[in-house]
């Protein structure tokens, strides 16, 4: 027994003595500088990549199985360079490797060069062919009787599941190029590293990736860092802790900073995870991106934006069930879902967007401005008031053509974002300002698909409420309709936005059609077409009393002078007030005008053009006869005078509209007026005598 035991002892020493001698003398006995060739012909033969290996080929066995290469070049199509390597170092342990371990020390990589090039034809260097192997025996397929090739049946292996363990990865020198010859596009990653920690699967490993990435006429610095989790016998990825940034390559470039967690697995697929965008200055990092901004109204905008997101995915859907925006002072929550057709639903709320800090400024035209100083005619004597409407007509300004922007106008509408649009989706604000005007607590609705947009709008505005159907064609040239109903709105609260306005006070309900076509503000104002009613309740005309003016006019044809000369007042009180009105290229035309005053019906016609921003009206007043507005005798109305139109006209521009009396129409009138006593006259004495005079010829 004891023989046996020494013999096998031995036997043991024996062999550790032949493993340690074969480590030490196999890889000096062994030239791997040999195998140059052989190694180059078996990457050719599997991938078609033509291999060669300049510089020296060391390797040993015992305890680690470690290779180490030099000076590696690959060639791709038309023996083109494709890649080169300055140094790789891998070293595996061996014992380990018996009980299905793979221990490795510090993989190194140093020098990696990419050369990657796309020839006019789009074909890539990298796209190589191997060479045909051997004929792979076939026999016939059952089901379609064709020969079908043998593959040998995958067996599972035995034993415990494979395990790595790495001390950690170094890569460093690491170039990627690629030129774009059809498109003559080049971009170019350089200085890139790797560095990780210890890899062991299951276990938790920092990592870190740096990169310097240009494209055309733009470098970024990038860094990726996190904690990753490897586990491939459960197909579970993990990164903890992951935070990507980049910044332009310039001088205090603004850094955009992504950081969260994600986690995959691979059967059956599911992602999910949590990614943070940590507050930056868009504008200054598109600015530095060189991407060109257009002129905003608000210089401070897009000065602060972050978003928050929780998601996840099965390759096909992509859900976001909670995502949070902060730009600017603006904030909005909800939820967001893309399915694999590219359509997308969503639902926010919001707090206080106003977009026409992010729309260009306003252009001041051409025409626009007056004269403080110039005195109205409303603050004249009363004598120079009647020179005034004497030639008011003759006064009046001829239609100016359109005055042009004094800056160039920017394009209001994204036409290729907008026709690749696909989405439903609802959005609640705190309030939404566009165009100037304010909607209170808006719900939208918005439904996009094929260049085709509709949105919808329920509204408070303006101490009343609005309906609005918008729609916005974008197929071709940009086409735009626009429905609306508006209810109680209160016309002092609006004036705000439209000065225009301030003349009036009431509150005002509405019906609105009109449609345009366009990309420019102007454009889009000289194409407005469509139908505009309204009515206003419980109104007043402020700034003109139509009782001064109609006395006025009545004592001056009368040649009598007024005895009142002050305390009109500057208030036209009316009970209610309806016009409708025909727009075609940008200028609003009405005939109905209809006003209920205090003391007087008021009637009217005339056109609003929005293009030049100008008006000329036309209002015409009757009072009952036998009534003097202001109890002034000196425009007493008779009856032959009772239910007589007496024109006024307001014209001039939006900033300085003047009303005076339309004496062009007020001579028809009298001309009416004399007419009709001339008539009465004429058949109080001839028409009764003549009647007289038949009944006694035809008399029996």
């Amino acid at each position: 027994m004891n023989r046996i035991l020494k013999f096998i002892a031995t036997l043991l020493v024996v062999v550790v003595i032949l493993g340690v001698a074969a480590a030490l003398l196999l890889p000096r006995i062994l030239d791997p500088d040999k195998y140059r060739d052989e190694i180059a012909r078996l990457v050719y033969d599997k991938s078609g990549l033509q291999l060669d290996i300049q510089g020296p080929i060391d390797w040993s066995i015992f305890p680690w199985v470690g290779l180490s290469l030099e000076n590696i070049s690959v060639a791709g199509a038309d023996n083109q360079q494709l890649g080169q390597l300055g140094a790789a170092q891998v070293s595996v342990k061996l014992l380990p490797l018996l009980s299905r371990r793979v221990e490795m020390q510090t993989v190194r990589l140093k020098g990696l060069e990419l050369t990657l090039v796309r020839n006019a034809q789009g074909v890539g260097n990298w796209q190589v062919k191997a060479p045909q192997p051997g004929q792979v025996k076939t026999t016939p397929s059952p089901e379609t009787g064709q020969p079908a090739p043998q593959h040998s049946p995958e067996k599972a292996p035995d034993g415990p599941a494979l395990t790595i363990d790495i001390a950690s990865v170094d890569v460093s020198g690491l170039l990627i190029s690629y030129n774009d010859q059809l498109t003559g596009q080049k971009y170019t990653i350089s200085d890139a590293s790797l560095t990780t920690g210890a890899i062991a699967m299951g276990q938790a490993f920092p990592f870190q990736l740096k990169a310097r990435i240009a494209i055309p006429e733009l470098a970024m610095n990038a860094q990726v860092n996190g904690n990753m989790t490897i586990d491939p016998e459960t197909g579970n990825y993990d990164i903890k802790g992951l935070k990507i940034s980049a910044a332009p390559a310039v001088t205090d470039g603004e850094r955009l900073s992504i950081v969260g967690n994600v986690q995959y697995q691979q059967l059956p697929m599911h992602i999910t995870g949590d990614l943070d965008v940590e507050p930056f200055n868009l504008a200054s990092l598109l600015t530095q991106l060189n991407i060109a901004l257009p002129p905003m109204a608000d210089p401070e905008a897009l000065n602060r934006l972050s978003f928050d997101s929780h998601f996840s995915s099965d390759g096909n859907n992509f859900n976001a069930s909670s995502l949070a925006l902060k730009l600017d002072s603006f904030t909005l929550a909800g939820s967001l879902n893309m399915d694999q057709r590219g359509r997308t639903q969503f639902t926010f709320t919001g707090n206080d967007l106003n977009l026409d800090n992010y729309l260009p400024p306003a252009v001041a035209t051409d025409g626009q401005t007056t004269d403080s100083n110039e005195p109205s005619s409303a603050n004249q004597p009363a004598t120079d008031q009647k020179a005034s409407v004497a030639t008011a007509e003759q006064q009046k300004p001829a239609k100016a053509a359109t005055a042009g922007p004094t800056t160039v106008e920017h394009p209001l509408l994204p036409e290729a974002m907008l026709r690749k649009l696909n989405l439903d989706g609802s959005l609640k604000l705190n309030s939404l300002t566009a165009a100037g005007f304010v909607f209170e607590q808006p719900a939208l609705t918005i439904h996009a698909a094929g260049g085709q947009q509709r949105v919808k709008i329920a509204s408070g505005f303006y101490q009343g409420t609005i309906d609005m159907t918008n729609s916005l064609d974008v197929r071709g040239n940009p086409q735009m309709a626009a429905s609306a109903t508006l209810d109680d709105i209160s016309l002092q609260a609006l004036a705000v936005r439209l000065p225009e306005l301030a003349s009036l006070q009431g509150e005002v309900n509405a019906s609105v059609n009109v449609t345009t076509h366009g990309q420019y503000a102007n454009v889009l104002t000289q194409n407005l077409n469509g139908e505009v009613s309204f009515n206003v309740d419980k109104g007043a005309f402020l700034g003109t009393n139509f009782d001064h003016l109609l006395c006025q006019a009545i004592a001056s044809v009368r040649k009598k002078t007024l005895l009142q000369t002050d305390d009109w007042g500057t208030t036209t009180e009316f009970t209610n007030l309806s016009v409708t009105m025909d727009i075609k290229n940008g200028v609003a035309t009405s005939d109905n005008l209809i006003a209920a005053l205090a003391n007087m019906n008021l009637k009217g016609d005339g056109d609003i053009n929005l293009v030049d921003r100008k008006l000329d009206y036309h209002l015409g007043l009757n009072i009952p006869g036998g009534h003097a507005p202001g109890n002034d005798p000196a425009c007493e109305v008779s009856e032959e005078f009772a239910d007589v139109t007496w024109p006024v006209q307001c014209y001039g521009e939006f900033e300085d509209l003047k009303c005076g009396i339309d004496l062009e129409r007020m001579a028809r009138t009298v001309a009416e007026i004399t007419q009709n006593r001339l008539k009465q006259k004429f058949e109080e004495k001839v028409q009764e005598p003549v009647k007289k005079l038949l009944q006694g010829l035809f008399k029996q």
